[in-house]
């Protein structure tokens, strides 16, 4: 025992008397071998967390509208001119270049080979309109809600301008019941001049307020 004393001694020897003599030396020695203890535990601490920095990989983050979005540039444009009737957004002629469907619901289905003749729920005669233009047809997973299928479309959907310049581009989002079942539906418009109309939410009730269909000027 005197053999350990005598080796520990050292590490009080620096102390004044006056304060080494507060406590007994036993009881120096155990606080600095807690104390040095601690000290290792956190720059080990330290050491790993810089290690896992230095080498850990960045997560990725999960693009989940990557699979939905239109980028309306690369939409191609209508190959035929208007059939028999034109379409018109707010009186503005436009030309069908897209068209999304969504189930409102986890129990109901949308048939991909049935999308084009669903439209003519919305506006009698926009299915003739459609195989015409010949749009891009997409179905999209179901949807919780109207608003949530509204913002989705709207986000997912990337005109070449913004939203408040002048765009040639009409987008059109919003619901309706076809035998009952909640269906959302969004439409890509192309006019025939750029103007103000951007993009609209469309209530059950309003598509043939905002859509209407007029024989074809000659």
């Amino acid at each position: 025992m005197d053999e350990v004393r005598k080796a520990l001694a050292p590490l009080t020897d620096w102390m004044p008397p006056e304060v080494r003599d507060l406590l007994p030396l036993e009881a120096w020695w155990s606080a600095m071998l807690v104390a040095a203890l601690l000290g290792l535990l956190l720059a080990a601490h330290l050491l790993r967390g810089l290690w896992r920095g230095a080498f850990k990989r960045p997560r990725r983050e999960v693009d989940w509208d990557k699979p939905l979005r239109e980028v309306l540039a690369e939409c191609p444009l209508p190959a035929r001119p208007p059939g028999e009737r034109e379409l018109l957004a707010y009186h503005v002629p436009v030309r069908v270049r897209l068209v999304v469907v969504a189930p409102g619901g986890k129990d109901v289905d949308v048939d991909p080979e049935a999308v084009e003749a669903l439209l003519d729920r919305l506006v009698p005669g926009l299915t003739e309109v459609a195989l015409n233009d010949q749009p891009l047809l997409r179905v999209w997973p179901p949807q919780l809600s109207h608003q949530g299928f509204i913002n989705a479309f709207h986000r997912c959907t990337i005109k070449p301008e913004r939203d408040e310049q002048l765009s040639r581009w009409v987008l059109l989002a919003g619901r309706a019941a076809i035998a009952k079942q909640p269906l959302f539906f969004g439409l890509g418009l192309w006019a025939e001049q750029p103007n103000t109309l951007g993009r609209i939410n469309v209530e059950p009730q309003q598509w043939l307020d905002v859509l209407r269909l007029r024989p074809t000027e000659k």
